[in-house]
């Protein structure tokens, strides 16, 4: 009797896995059937509020202050650029720290004066915000080699530099998945069934660009199966008011089934808007950069952006200022601040202010009273 007693433990463990088995085998294949309903769900999760989830170890700020940072931004005219810029500015100086700014202006001359004039400064650490880390390449090492630490923002992904070139830092919003949102959102509204979107891109922010793009081309591989993407579209960001109505008009002109447009950055949509209206065609867009502008006067209105990811420009800043103050502490870098994302659509859009303070639109965590703490200044 006991031993069948064993026997009859042993067959229904048997059966019971066989059953776990076979319920999540079902269970992935349903997914794989139904990948749009997939892609809905990750897009619901990426409309939520963000939680905190940044560096922990402390600063030890008394070895950062005195310390000069100069840091370049790529271009002071996009505004959410500007903003990385002033609040950046802003947290190093009331941590102690000497700050000077240069506006490269969206130019290769530009940026190469901002970067000969970083280099005669000789400030302790040099901040390049948004610049092609190949093209600067040369100044990265010029500054390694007279004993300057270089941190570059806004590479596209996460993570410890592993170039040989000679920064020592990257703080980044994930762009690869500022792709995959959009991309997810693109299948779960149009279903895989209005036909494949047009990508525009910009190649005067190249790594970011390239991940993005990247992302989205991704995310409709595996929500979208065997949908062909057409081949990006590339407008320089001092081209965007001449180039992209144009773009835009004969896009629409050449393919009358194109119904989705995904532009990488908010800011190129207020120089679309006006051909898709002029055409009368109903397209729909998808960006990134839940611009306060844009939000207001086209998400949170009737018009072709209908979905627009958000990178909390603030806390991007602050979390800019946090790894800058590490290196100037002589204390190793995070690998990712994880700053976080959300996108706003119109489901989710009555929930925020948009004529408040974008901070405001990612939950209740304040950053600022968290890094002031890691700081010592809480």
């Amino acid at each position: 009797m006991r031993r069948r007693r064993g026997v009859s433990l042993a067959s229904a463990v048997l059966v019971l896995t066989a059953t776990v088995l076979v319920a999540a085998t079902a269970s992935n294949a349903g997914q794989q059937k139904n990948p749009v309903a997939t892609a809905k769900a990750y897009v619901a999760k990426s409309m939520k509020n963000p939680a905190w989830a940044g560096p922990k170890a402390k600063v030890n700020l008394a070895k950062a202050k005195g310390k000069s940072v100069y840091l370049i931004n790529l271009t002071e005219a996009i505004p959410a650029l500007h903003e990385w810029t002033v609040v950046a500015s802003e947290q190093l100086k009331a941590a102690g720290a000497d700050v000077t700014t240069c506006d490269a202006k969206g130019s290769p001359s530009g940026i190469t004066n901002c970067l000969n004039q970083a280099l005669a400064a000789r400030p302790a650490a040099i901040v390049a915000l948004a610049l092609d880390n190949e093209f600067i390449a040369s100044y990265m090492k010029r500054a390694k080699d007279a004993g300057i630490a270089f941190i570059t923002g806004q590479s596209g992904r996460p993570g410890l530099p592993t170039s040989p070139e000679g920064r020592v830092a990257e703080v980044t919003f994930d762009y690869y998945t500022v792709g995959r949102i959009i991309g997810a959102w693109f299948a779960a509204d149009s279903g895989c069934k209005k036909g494949a979107p047009q990508i525009i891109t910009t190649t005067s922010s190249r790594e970011p660009s390239e991940a993005e793009v990247t992302g989205i081309q991704a995310a409709i591989k595996q929500y979208c199966p065997g949908m062909k993407v057409p081949s990006p579209q590339n407008v320089l960001i001092p081209d965007w008011p001449t180039k992209l109505p144009t773009l835009t008009r004969s896009l629409l002109l050449a393919n009358k089934n194109l119904n989705y447009i995904l532009p990488l950055y908010d800011g190129m949509t207020i120089y679309m808007n006006p051909a898709i209206k002029q055409l009368g065609r109903n397209v729909r867009m998808a960006s990134f950069n839940a611009t306060p502008v844009v939000m207001q006067t086209e998400v949170a209105k009737a018009s072709p952006l209908v979905a627009d990811v958000g990178g909390p420009n603030q806390w991007y800043a602050v979390a800019l200022a946090d790894q800058v103050l590490r290196v100037l502490a002589g204390q190793a870098p995070v690998k990712s601040e994880n700053v976080p994302l959300r996108l706003f659509t119109p489901a989710n859009i009555k929930s925020i202010n948009t004529k408040k303070n974008e901070a405001t639109w990612y939950g209740k965590v304040n950053p600022i009273p968290r890094y002031h703490a890691l700081w010592g200044m809480g």
